[in-house]
C-alpha cells in the first residue's frame, strides 16, 4: 500500500472546519443552476485574492437563506466527511453571517438535526465576532451556555488585529469560571499584558511567526493547548516565506500538542488527505506521529468519556490496520 492509499484511508481528526467556508460544490450546484457544467462552477470558486476568497463566501451566505437549504448544505458536508474518512469533527459556526431574518436557535437546531443521523462524532463551536454589536454577542453567548455539551462545545472568540483583549477580560474571567472552552488566534507575537487569555484557551489558532518563549511553551504543554495549524490556510495568504523551514516539527517534538485542520474546504480547495500530503512533503512527519497526534487530540476533545473512549478505540484499531 502506497503512502497516499494509507493517507486516503487513514481515520482523520479535523478540529476546525468552518461551515459556510465548506458548503460543497455538489451544494452550490445544486442550489443555483442545476444545469451549470463543473467547469462552471470550478470557475466561479476558483479565486487567486482575497477579494475573491470573501467572494465565495458571500455566495454561500447568499446561498443558505433558509433553514431548507441550511439543511442540505449541512448533510452534504456531512456525507463528505464521512467519505474522507473524518472520524471526529468541530464545525465553526459563526451565527451573525447569516441573513437576519433567520432565527439563530432554529439555524443550530437544524444543523444539529442533521448531525445526529449520521453515523459521525461532530460537534459545533460558535464563533463570536468582537465587533458586532453587544446586543448581538450577548445573544450569542446565551446560546453557547444553553447548547454547551448538546452539540456545541466551544465558543471561538474573535478579535480585529487592531484590538486587544484588555476589554475583554470580564468575558473571558466568566468563561473560564464557568468552565467553557473557548479558542483564540494568535495571529501576533504573543500580548504580554493578555498572557492569561492564552494560558487558559482550549485552543489556540496557530498564525504566530515566531517561536513562543520559552515560558509560552512550558504553559502549553503544561496546560496541554492545542496549537492549530492549517497548511493550505497558511500558504494562501503567505504567512510564511517557506514553510519547510516553520518550526511547527519542532514544537511537536517538544510535545506541544498540534492539530493539523482545513477551514475552508470549498474556499480553498482542499481536504484533510490533501493537508496530510501536504504535511508528509513539507514536514519530517511520519504515519507513527500523525497516529500520536490524533491521539493527542482525541485524549483533550470536549465530550463525555463513553464517547471519548469509544473514539480512541476506532481509531487505533483502524490505525494500527494500517501500519
Amino acid at each position: 500500500m502506497t503512502l497516499f492509499e494509507q493517507l486516503k484511508l487513514f481515520p482523520k481528526v479535523d478540529l476546525h472546519i468552518d461551515f459556510l467556508g465548506s458548503i460543497t460544490k455538489e451544494t452550490i450546484k445544486e442550489l443555483t443552476n442545476k444545469d451549470m457544467s463543473n467547469l462552471e462552477l470550478d470557475d466561479i470558486l476558483d479565486f487567486d485574492s482575497l477579494k475573491d476568497y470573501d467572494k465565495s463566501r458571500s455566495m454561500a451566505i447568499k446561498l443558505l437563506d433558509n433553514l431548507d437549504n441550511i439543511k442540505l448544505a449541512t448533510k452534504n458536508l456531512l456525507n463528505k466527511l464521512k467519505n474522507d474518512n473524518i472520524i471526529y469533527a468541530e464545525v465553526f459556526l459563526n451565527l451573525d453571517l447569516f441573513k437576519k431574518k433567520l432565527k439563530k436557535k432554529e439555524i443550530i437546531d437544524t444543523i444539529l438535526k442533521e448531525i445526529k443521523e449520521f453515523n459521525i462524532k461532530v460537534n459545533l463551536v460558535l464563533e463570536i465576532d468582537m465587533q458586532i454589536d453587544k446586543e448581538a454577542m450577548y445573544e450569542d453567548l446565551s446560546l453557547v451556555y444553553e447548547y454547551y455539551n448538546k452539540g456545541i462545545n466551544g465558543v471561538h472568540i474573535k478579535k480585529s488585529k487592531q484590538e486587544t483583549f484588555a476589554s475583554y477580560q470580564a468575558l473571558f474571567d466568566k468563561l473560564i469560571k464557568d468552565k467553557i472552552d473557548y479558542i483564540v488566534i494568535l495571529d501576533t507575537r504573543l500580548d504580554n499584558q493578555n498572557k492569561e487569555i492564552y494560558y487558559n484557551a482550549k485552543r489556540i489558532i496557530y498564525n504566530f511567526m515566531e517561536i513562543p518563549e520559552e515560558n509560552f511553551m512550558n504553559v502549553l504543554k503544561d496546560n496541554e493547548i492545542i496549537l492549530e495549524f492549517p497548511i493550505t490556510y497558511q500558504n494562501y495568504f503567505n504567512l510564511y516565506d517557506d514553510l519547510s523551514t516553520h518550526f511547527i516539527y519542532d514544537l511537536f517534538k517538544e510535545n506541544i500538542k498540534v492539530a493539523f485542520t482545513t477551514i475552508d474546504m470549498t474556499s480553498l480547495d482542499t481536504d484533510l488527505l490533501n493537508e496530510y500530503c501536504k504535511l508528509f512533503n513539507v514536514f519530517p512527519f511520519n504515519l507513527h506521529d500523525l497516529i500520536n497526534i490524533n491521539l493527542g487530540i482525541l485524549n483533550k476533545i470536549n465530550t463525555n468519556d463513553e464517547i471519548k473512549n469509544n473514539l480512541i478505540v476506532e481509531f487505533k484499531e483502524k490505525a494500527n490496520e494500517l501500519l
